[in-house]
């Protein structure tokens, strides 16, 4: 059954290999969208955003390296020193570089995970990081919505050539362990260079410093050109700098190309409420609506659509409930069911893992693992 299961699948993706039909057009960068004649570059300083103080480097090296070997492995000995360091720190809103953070015991999550990543370079360990959504608070400053958010670090232990592991073990390090927190999608760190940046660009459009914040967008363009965020901000800059119409062509292409987020969908609504442009408000103000739909609503119909063999109608609606709670593995769970299903175990292992990464209940955690242990186990 599996074998006429995979040349099925093989007959159709040869079937696509042969079709004329076009690519779909790759997504401009967001510094091709920028309207230049209404900006001017100015020159920016360009901190090392990593390296701490000669001195300070050789505190941490001298405490971790008399721990190491001892009870703790090498990802829990940085992370108990990150402890020691963060006594009376001042979390406030302030975006800064590793030294800066250090030197001044104060900055918000991304700049306590770039103090994390610069000791992780030290201590000789990889890192990879989470953004992390807290529950849907919106909020209105200046006709510009924002949407809470912030990133969390994995610091990642040294790993046994000869062991087995299904998901890598490290230390999660989060600073702001918000309640109703959760997970939202994994990280690189391209991307949290261009946060930094990017940060600093709201930061200077708050001031109504334009040109500043020009230029920190393309800044924060060189490590992420099609981030939803960044097409967002670019389009708040032109509407803030009067130019309405690039606003609108910015938002329009990114949602031609599939980019929208909360934060990009209301600020185009504030967009369409300034042009007068009703139809527009309304369409924005359902796809709104669809977004706040109820995720285990979207779950329980998925299953119902799996049951009935309904498998591209039931991966839609979990796609659906995913984006809505990412934080949920029960979607991530039926999608490794219906790859199964369809012979695609690599996919199914995929799912599995991601499962794996966001559950914190240990009864399900469990329960996954067996299930991605068994399906490695076959080969």
């Amino acid at each position: 059954m599996k074998s006429i299961l995979y040349a099925l699948v093989l007959s159709a993706f040869l079937v696509g290999c042969k079709s004329t039909k076009q690519q779909p057009t790759p997504p401009p960068s967001v510094a091709s969208l920028l309207n230049t004649t209404h900006f001017k570059q100015v020159e920016l300083s360009d901190p090392e955003l990593f390296t701490l103080p000669a001195d300070e480097q050789q505190r941490f090296l001298d405490y971790f390296t008399k721990r190491q070997g001892a009870d703790l492995r090498d990802d829990q000995i940085l992370s108990s020193y990150l402890e020691s360091k963060l006594t009376n720190f001042n979390y406030f809103s302030a975006t800064l570089n590793a030294q800066q953070t250090l030197q001044g015991h104060q900055g918000n999550c991304i700049s306590l995970a770039i103090l994390t990543h610069a000791y992780a370079q030290l201590a000789g360990l990889k890192t990879s990081f989470q953004a992390v959504s807290s529950e849907p608070v919106y909020s209105k400053q200046s006709n510009i919505v924002y949407v809470s958010g912030h990133f969390r670090t994995k610091v990642y232990a040294p790993l046994n050539e000869d062991g087995n592991y299904l998901v890598p073990p490290g230390t999660i390090i989060d600073y702001f362990p918000a309640r109703g927190s959760f997970y939202s999608g994994r990280a690189e760190l391209k991307d949290l260079i261009s946060r930094y940046y990017s940060n600093l660009a709201a930061k200077a459009l708050a001031l109504k410093e334009f040109d500043l914040s020009y230029s920190y967008i393309l800044k924060a363009n060189e490590y992420t050109p099609n981030a939803a965020s960044l097409y967002n901000l670019a389009a708040v800059l032109h509407r803030q700098a009067g130019d309405l119409a690039g606003a609108k062509h910015i938002y329009q292409t990114a949602m031609q190309h599939g980019f929208k987020d909360t934060n990009l969908l209301h600020n185009y609504a504030v967009l369409a409420e300034q042009l007068n442009d009703q139809v527009l408000a309304e369409q924005l103000n359902s796809e709104l609506a669809m977004l706040e739909q109820d995720p285990f609503e979207l779950l329980a119909t998925a299953i119902n659509a799996r049951n009935n063999g309904q498998l591209y109608k039931a991966k839609q609606q979990l796609e659906d409930a995913i984006a809505l709670a990412p934080y949920l593995s029960e979607p991530y769970i039926e999608l490794a069911i219906i790859s199964y299903q369809q012979g695609n175990e690599k996919s199914t292992k995929e799912w599995l893992e991601k499962a794996i990464e966001i559950e914190n209940k240990d009864e399900k955690l469990a329960l996954y693992h067996a299930k991605l242990f068994a399906l490695t186990d076959q080969h």
